[in-house]
């Protein structure tokens, strides 16, 4: 049986192979209206409405609908539920958080004229694109692998994982018999122990963070009919991700009881894009837009460290209390019974490129008493691709090799988004259906997010409203509780996020 020896360094090489994938450029990329809670509550279809802060991360040239100066705040709770299912399993997990959804001001100079450049406008507003707040949790027996059996296999075939196979060899979980490697659950590996497997196996995910924006846009009129305007976004992305994996041999036939792997990963960082767009009103009933918004231009910094931990079977131990005593350096030697090691923090600075987009937009308008309106939303998430990282020589084929990943996974999605509002006085009832299509290629399933949204408005006074909105969202992910070349343990789990908004706003 060989000496485990803690060897230096070996998290910050295994940290550079998992830092980024496929999956985080396409979740960065991903936003989903909703600003105020007007326009939460119609789904997001702005874009040929204009009137309402949000329209300046939707269609900016909105802003020119205003004739007077508008101030809002919209703070927004949020309730995330998922359900997982492996194996016939089932497991459900809840997240409660309070995020702010949307502030903003906007000044319209309404020049009294009908004729020529009726009105201009310009407006800052910031809106949240994107929650990643969630709690994932699955647990399974499984009879005929170990995640043990994946560092393995890619050893065996020259896949060698820092992260996996070195850090298998410094917990004492794999050893190489014969040329070939083993783990943990061989009967070779421990020949006191007879192997095999029916260890329970759990996997918890915690998320935190969401993509905002900050957009400053300025918008005009021509003969009351032609509206456009431009916004200059700056986007940032706020991310945390706990990852903590667990075997358990409750049938003690293992030289181990347990072992656990904790991955951190925290990506924080900005960019800028520009937004476009233009409304036209031929008549008072009905508004037509189209806007485009630019590819984002990411710098992010990713910060990961990752700890192991195993303790040994009763017998196991005794043999290394011996190797222990036995050692002249002793620092040299596990602790017996129990490995722990916890990495360095881990650094490194990178760029995204979010894709481009392109929405069009109508409106069907009754003056005094409701209106109903849709967009439509391009976004190809094949497009999205890693530039600039500071990874060095040993990481150069990273790049390249991950950009042709996302070409291959992603794909375009087409959006829908669809608004309705009824009047009744100072009193004002709408509702929302949103449909964003699976940016994903190779996945089982319906994948597609679909939000449900209803909301009321009151105007207090002549300057004074309020907007009170619920939003549910629905979607379904695959996901893997290990990963590897021939084997995978799969799992699917519903989200369900009930958001619930409320708008303060001042028109003057």
């Amino acid at each position: 049986m060989k000496k485990y020896i803690i060897s230096a360094g070996i998290l910050a090489l295994a940290m550079s192979a998992t830092a980024q994938n496929e999956y985080d450029a396409v979740k960065f990329s991903q936003t989903f209206q909703q600003g105020t809670a007007r326009s939460a509550a119609m789904g997001g279809a702005f874009g040929a409405l204009g009137g309402d802060i949000s329209v300046l991360s939707i269609n900016p040239a909105g802003m020119s609908i205003y004739r007077g100066a508008d101030v809002c705040i919209t703070p927004m709770v949020i309730n995330n539920t998922v359900e997982s299912q492996l194996n016939g399993f089932s497991q459900e997990d809840s997240k409660f958080t309070m995020k702010f959804a949307s502030v903003g001001v906007v000044m319209g100079n309404d020049r009294g004229k009908t004729t020529g450049f009726t009105n201009f406008a310009w407006g800052i507003a910031y809106n949240r694109l994107n929650d990643f707040s969630t709690n994932e949790y699955m647990e399974a027996v499984n009879n005929s692998g170990s995640m043990l059996d994946t560092w393995k296999d890619w050893g065996n075939k020259g896949n060698w994982s820092p992260m996996a196979n070195d850090l298998g060899f410094q917990a004492g979980l794999l050893d190489r018999l014969g040329g070939k490697l083993v783990t943990a659950n061989d009967h070779e590996f421990y020949t006191e122990y007879p192997g095999g497997y029916g260890e329970t196996q759990s996997r918890s995910i915690t998320q935190k963070g969401g993509v905002n924006s900050w957009d400053f846009g300025i918008s005009g009129a021509y003969n009351d009919m032609f509206f456009f305007g431009a916004s200059l976004g700056v986007q940032s992305i706020n991310y945390k991700l706990t990852s903590y994996y667990h075997e358990d041999d409750k049938a003690n036939t293992l030289s181990y009881h347990y072992w656990d792997f904790t991955e951190k990963k925290k990506i924080n960082g900005g960019g800028v894009n520009l937004k476009m767009g233009l409304i036209v009103k031929p008549t008072q009933f009905l508004r037509f837009g189209a806007s485009f918004h630019t590819p984002t231009v990411y710098n992010l910094t990713d910060k990961s460290s990752a700890y192991i931990k195993r303790e040994f079977d009763e017998s196991t131990f005794d043999v290394l209390q011996d190797e222990y005593d036995a050692a002249d350096d002793k620092d040299q030697v596990i602790n017996p019974g129990k490995l722990e090691y916890l990495s360095d923090n881990n650094t490194y600075e990178y760029g995204l490129v979010s894709p481009m987009r392109g929405i069009l937009s109508a409106a069907f308008i009754i003056p005094g008493y409701g209106l109903l309106s849709f967009d439509y939303e391009s976004v190809n998430y094949s497009k999205c691709k890693y530039q600039g990282s500071d990874f060095g020589d040993e990481d150069e084929d990273w790049m390249p090799f991950t950009n042709g990943v996302i070409k291959q996974k992603a794909q375009k999605t087409n959006n829908f988004r669809l608004g309705v509002e009824g009047l009744a006085g100072p009193l004002s009832v709408r509702a929302g259906y949103a449909l964003y299509g699976n940016p994903y290629k190779f996945v089982s399933g319906n994948k597609q997010r679909q939000i449900l949204s209803f909301g009321l408005g009151l105007k207090a006074d002549e300057s004074i409203y309020f907007d009170l909105t619920a939003t549910y969202h629905i979607y379904q992910t695959d996901a893997v509780l290990y990963e590897g070349p021939d084997m995978a343990q799969m799992y699917s789990y519903d989200n369900r996020y009930l958001n619930v908004l409320l708008t303060v706003g001042v028109k003057l």
